[in-house]
């Protein structure tokens, strides 16, 4: 209660500062081009008031930034004139939904419906790449693919970029004549990033209750009712093979071809909810899982990848990511081994009603699993940016066994003390694998201060034995945890660094009688940030395991049960990302079990702007065990081409000797109009540590896929 009301109490603040104004221009009287030569923008007001949050908070921009904002029956459009020398821009990214950091970019944030809880970000670069994504609780959740366009191009005074984002594209509600703006630049060369409003370090862009605010909207048109993008895939695929250790092999399933035909839709419920619906959903264009080495007895966490369940995934986080999460979305659709179970149909309704966020997803699911899963979520606002929720997963269906639930309510109260944000939060589930088995339980509280020179968190959670939703992730159950963090950031403001860094942290999981199960205590040394954009960390780290029953840790090698305590140091290195050619170095060198372990990692990354990015990176663990020597390896190249930001190529080839597989993921995007997409994508994987070599001529598996994306609204 005493930090609710400091809460309130400190929310008083000055008058806002004014807001930006859009003006209104007749339709045809733009043309987006990144040329900005039409008389409407000579109309418009300027947004020209950008405070530096990096290097030299709260001082005004070094180059001058100027935005202006028009509208027009079919959608609202921003231009950008960036001024700098036009050496100094950095620009090597093209593909859509590239990480941008390593560009000059800018940023422009629509909060439609003025509740600073929920936003639109959208960002491009010096090329003319796109990103976008929601914006949830200060951060932004890039899986939203928005459906909109830009141009960007140099100038004799730096560049400018040209943006238009359709009405159709946002949630709004239709008397909403006011929005809230927030406009973001990045420098790259100098590493100096510029915000209008929440310029402060521990605020930003992403930080709604700050936002600023645009008028002069006027009328906005209804959505449109339906938007949909129906799709034609064509699958050639080679003989499945199993190979055996002397090069033999037999064929598991025959080469086939098929065409399929499916689509996801939109329909516009409310202006601030909508019902995305997919029938016989394909996945082919999806980037393949990164294939690493796993040395412990836990599960390993993969992210989601495939669209249907990124966009409006936030709504359904529930737990602690990667380690106890109620709805985790790879659950559905995907076998254990990651291979695609087929999804007949699917149904998410999404968005906002009143101070409730809501989810509603039911996804049907064929072949040998034929079941039907269902997820609700709903999360009530509380204070500024605070909420209360619940949810509930379900699976059944006739290819399950009983109907299996899990449920559980939570909680966030972001807090600002004294310009400071506090951050409790808490949640409780259950879960039951039947009908009438009993309900198994997990909880967790946690107090986060998430700040600028100091930040810390605490947390303590119990998950009971047993405790695992159908449609969750649970990487250890019959624990108590406990972990809690703390460092320090000062900034120097000489010899070239923009901030040190110390810090410590432990993460402690007991058995439910009280026994000691795993810790992991890390200590950092010593780290910088400089001015540059370099990075370098250094970490002392002590382990304890103790597992009960013996575990294979790589093929051929097991951990007996018993205690094992051991110590390590880490020191890692990354160059600036503004480098045309960057690198990545790691080491780790100490006790592990029984033995050692000298862990070595690379990474070198060449970007030749705007066209070509060339990665390639491995890992290589030597381990030495009583019970056992070995080597681990895992490697990567990635080659990305783009002739221009609406057309790219990938190639992604991987290899670890866990399972002596070399793969390949090779795909060619096409973007003929926004919305509407063309892919044609080879996967295929070898066997390898065979005696006869790799058998280039006869790979596992292989697949070409031909995919046709059609955009259209009603």
């Amino acid at each position: 209660m005493l930090l609710v009301t400091a809460a309130m109490l400190s929310a008083q603040a000055p008058p806002p500062p004014p807001p930006a104004r859009a003006t209104r221009v007749v339709a045809g009287a733009i043309r987006l081009d990144g040329v900005l030569d039409e008389p409407a923008w000579l109309t418009a007001d300027s947004i020209t008031d950008f405070t530096q949050q990096e290097p030299d908070e709260g001082r005004p921009g070094t180059e001058r930034t100027v935005v202006r904002i028009l509208t027009t029956d079919e959608g609202i459009y921003l231009g950008f004139w960036l001024y700098q020398p036009p050496e100094r821009v950095v620009r090597s990214q093209l593909r859509r939904d590239a990480d941008l950091e390593s560009d000059d970019y800018v940023v422009f944030l629509f909060d439609p419906a003025r509740d600073r809880r929920s936003a639109y970000a959208f960002a491009v670069n010096a090329n003319g790449a796109l990103s976008d994504g929601e914006v949830k609780g200060h951060e932004a959740d890039a899986n939203w693919d928005g459906v909109w366009d830009a141009r960007a191009r140099l100038t004799p005074s730096g560049w400018v970029a040209e943006a238009f984002v359709p009405w159709q594209t946002l949630r709004y509600p239709r008397n909403g004549e006011r929005w809230g703006l927030n406009l973001f630049r990045q420098m790259r060369a100098t590493n100096e990033q510029v915000v209008w409003r929440a310029w402060q370090r521990q605020f930003g862009v992403f930080y709604l209750p700050g936002e600023g605010e645009l008028e002069g909207l006027g009328p906005l048109p209804a959505r449109r009712l339906f938007e949909a993008r129906p799709y034609a895939a064509g699958t050639g695929a080679l003989a499945t093979r199993e190979y055996r250790a002397d090069g033999t092999d037999s064929v598991l399933t025959s080469a086939a071809s098929d065409l399929e035909f499916g689509m996801d839709a939109k329909v516009a419920v409310a202006g601030t909810l909508t019902l995305d619906l997919t029938t016989n959903t394909d996945f082919a264009q999806v980037d393949a899982d990164q294939q690493v080495v796993n040395l412990s007895r836990f599960p390993l966490f993969f992210p989601e990848k495939r669209p249907f369940f990124l966009e409006s995934s936030e709504v359904f986080d529930f737990g602690q990511i990667e380690r106890t999460q109620l709805f985790h979305s790879r659950r559905i659709g995907l076998a254990a081994d990651g291979t695609p179970i087929p999804i007949d149909a699917g149904a998410r309704l999404s968005g906002r009603v009143g101070h409730e966020r809501i989810g509603l997803l039911a996804v049907r699911t064929g072949g040998d699993e034929d079941a039907l899963d269902v997820v609700a979520r709903v999360k009530h606002d509380v204070f500024t940016r605070g909420f209360v929720g619940g949810m509930l997963t379900a699976q059944g269906g006739p290819g399950v066994s009983g109907e299996r639930l899990a449920w559980g309510a939570d909680l966030e109260f972001p807090l600002l003390l004294d310009q400071q944000n506090i951050v409790p939060a808490a949640f409780v589930a259950w879960s039951r694998d039947s009908s009438g088995a009993p309900a198994r339980s997990a909880w967790r509280l946690f107090l986060d201060y998430p700040n600028d020179r100091w930040d810390g968190f605490v947390a303590v959670n119990r998950i009971e034995k047993g405790f695992d939703p159908v449609l969750g992730f649970v990487r250890q159950d019959g624990v108590w945890r406990y972990t809690a963090g703390v460092s320090a950031n000062p900034r120097p403001h000489r010899w070239g660094l923009r901030t040190l860094n110390f810090g410590l942290e432990f993460e402690v999981s007991r058995d439910l009688g009280g026994r000691l199960d795993n810790a992991l205590y890390d200590v950092s040394l010593f780290g910088f940030h400089t001015l540059a954009g370099d990075e370098f960390e250094l970490h002392l780290r002590r382990f304890s395991d103790v597992p009960a029953d013996t575990f294979e840790i790589f093929p051929g090698t097991n951990v007996l049960p018993g205690r094992y305590d051991w110590n390590r140091v880490d020191a890692s290195f990354s160059s600036s990302s503004s480098r045309r050619v960057g690198v990545e170095l790691g080491l780790s060198v100490g006790d592990y079990y029984t033995g050692t372990n000298t862990e070595v990692s690379a990474g070198l990354m060449v970007r030749a702007a705007p066209h070509v990015i060339a990665a390639v990176g491995g890992d290589v663990q030597a381990v030495r065990l009583a019970t056992g020597r070995f080597t681990t390896r895992v490697g990567s190249l990635r080659l990305d081409y783009a002739a221009n930001p609406r057309l790219n190529a990938t190639a992604f080839i991987q290899y670890d000797n866990e399972s002596d597989r070399l793969a390949a993921n090779l795909r060619l995007h096409w973007i003929p109009r926004p919305g509407s997409d063309a892919y044609l994508v080879w996967n295929s994987a070898w066997p390898t540590g065979l005696t006869r070599g790799i058998p280039w001529e006869r790979p596992l598996r292989g697949a070409l896929v031909g995919k046709l994306v059609t955009y259209f609204r009603i």
